[in-house]
């Protein structure tokens, strides 16, 4: 009898089921949190890094630079509070 997935799909979509459960925890937990609490949670959850950087891996030099559109409305951060109260 052939099974519906390969040894390589049912890996992927046990790793998509496992990220899917583990957002809909974080959501579950930030809907749980005060507007303060969840604004909290996301200065410590932030990424600490600039977003644009060099890296050399193996004598190669690769350079990531982040666009944003300068006339928006709202900063990246503005618009992460804005969603997180929205919950």
């Amino acid at each position: 009898m052939n099974e519906p997935f390969s040894g390589t799909e049912k890996e992927e979509f046990s790793e998509e089921t496992a990220i899917r459960q583990m957002i809909d925890g974080i959501t579950d937990c930030l809907a749980s949190m005060t507007k303060e609490e969840r604004l909290a949670w996301f200065r410590r959850s932030q990424y600490p890094y600039p977003l644009n950087f060099q890296k050399e891996i193996d004598s190669t030099v690769y350079t990531v630079n982040a666009h944003f559109n300068a006339a928006a409305s709202e900063s990246i951060q503005e618009k992460a509070e804005r969603i997180l109260l929205k919950l």
